[in-house]
């Protein structure tokens, strides 16, 4: 019985740990539950931090704060520079036009009335000094030619028989008298000779082209003009070319009298070609005393300093002339301006600290433009010595507009 009672008492037991046990997995499991469920929501706390933290940084963006390093500066070309004061001239900007040099230019008529037989140059070619541009059939020169071959022919009589009396003189044979008769008549064909060979010359024409007169040029250069053909009459007042020289062109525009105490002989004036933002320099050499009759403007002409190939005759320009309001004021380069939500604004650096590179949109205002238009005043929103990005600033404003465009979605 006391067998019984000691087996009874030992499934009791046995059903008594499982219980406990039981309990205590149990509660194992619900206290791993609390814990697993309290971490996950310092997780989602900490999250909402960070978010914070990223809502933050992007509001800074919005603002138009970047942030690069030294080495992306470079890599994007971005060039810092200081603000400083300087020399700002307001300009006026007067039209002009590029000119052949008159002084290097040959208008060419014909000496004779004629018929055109032979052209020997187009329009546009270069041609050398002394060479034939055209021929002409003249009747009038025929006369010439054949006058002067007769004078020849009768100097030639008249030099034989003054040999013949000079040799009988000698011998006194003739009497001195024949002699001198046979001399002033041998000097006499001479003269008559020298004249028709003369008047020939200083009309360009010889002695021996059966009536036909070469057109020869004048100077070196280039046929600008043409007016011309084979088979017309021409006329003594005729121009039919015109031969310039293009290595030496000249700026030619009217000055309103208000700039007339401004510009002097040998003064420098900037231009440009009405295509092109190029700038070029050209000296002073003249100024008309009298003013233009239809403009009531004075005439200025300036020599350009160096030749390029977009520099032709007749190209029009524009000559930028500084007014006499030029004054000094802090300045930045005109690179450095953008348009942000329609304002005037620069990036200026507002930071550097261990090779971070902190980046700022700042509004300024803005007063005249220099002469050659690289730089711009500087009224306010910038201080002397201040440093801005003077180039690339169109690669941060990008940028800008980029964040901006990604925080709206």
């Amino acid at each position: 019985m006391n067998a019984k009672q000691n087996g009874k008492i030992s499934q009791s037991l046995m059903i008594a740990i499982l219980i406990l046990i039981t309990v205590l997995v149990s509660l194992a499991i619900w206290l791993s539950s609390k814990k697993t469920e309290s971490e996950g929501q310092g997780y989602d706390e900490g999250n909402a931090e960070y978010s914070d933290e990223d809502s933050s940084e992007e509001g800074h963006a919005e603002e138009g704060e970047i942030q690069l390093t030294s080495q992306q500066m470079v890599e994007q070309g971005l060039k810092v520079a200081v603000a400083s004061t300087g020399l700002v001239e307001k300009l006026t900007t007067l039209p002009g036009k590029l000119v052949v040099n008159t002084d290097q230019q040959a208008h060419i008529s014909p000496n004779f009335s004629g018929y055109v037989e032979q052209i020997n140059v187009a329009l546009g070619q270069s041609v050398q000094k002394g060479q034939t541009l055209a021929v002409l059939t003249v009747p009038e020169l025929i006369d010439q030619q054949a006058n002067l071959r007769m004078a020849q022919v009768n100097l030639d009589l008249a030099r034989k028989d003054y040999q013949r009396e000079q040799q009988l003189w000698s011998q006194g044979v003739s009497a001195k008298q024949d002699y001198q008769r046979a001399e002033n008549a041998y000097r006499q064909a001479q003269i008559t000779v020298q004249s028709s060979q003369a008047r020939l010359n200083a009309l360009g024409a010889s002695g021996n082209n059966n009536g036909r007169f070469l057109i020869k040029a004048p100077i070196s250069g280039v046929i600008s003009q043409k007016d011309i053909v084979v088979g017309e009459n021409v006329q003594l007042a005729n121009q039919l070319f015109v031969i310039e020289q293009l290595k030496d062109l000249w700026l030619e525009f009217n000055l309103p009298n208000q700039f007339s105490g401004q510009l002097q002989a040998g003064q420098k004036i900037d231009f440009k070609v009405n295509d092109s933002d190029q700038s070029y320099k050209a000296t002073v050499q003249s100024l008309t005393s009298q003013a233009d009759v239809q403009t009531g403007r004075l005439v200025v002409r300036a020599k350009l300093d160096a030749q390029a190939t977009e520099l032709r005759s007749n190209v029009l320009v524009r000559v930028l002339i500084p007014e006499a309001t030029a004054k000094s004021a802090l300045r930045i380069q005109k690179s450095a301006l953008q348009s942000i939500e329609g304002e005037d604004s620069i990036f200026i650096v507002d930071s550097e600290q261990k090779g971070q590179v902190h980046l700022k949109a700042q509004k300024v205002q803005l007063g005249q433009a220099s002469s050659d238009g690289q730089w711009l005043e500087v009224i306010s929103g910038l201080t002397e010595g201040q440093k801005y990005i003077a180039q690339g600033s169109f690669l941060l404003k990008s940028e800008l507009e980029k964040d901006e465009a990604g925080h709206g979605h």
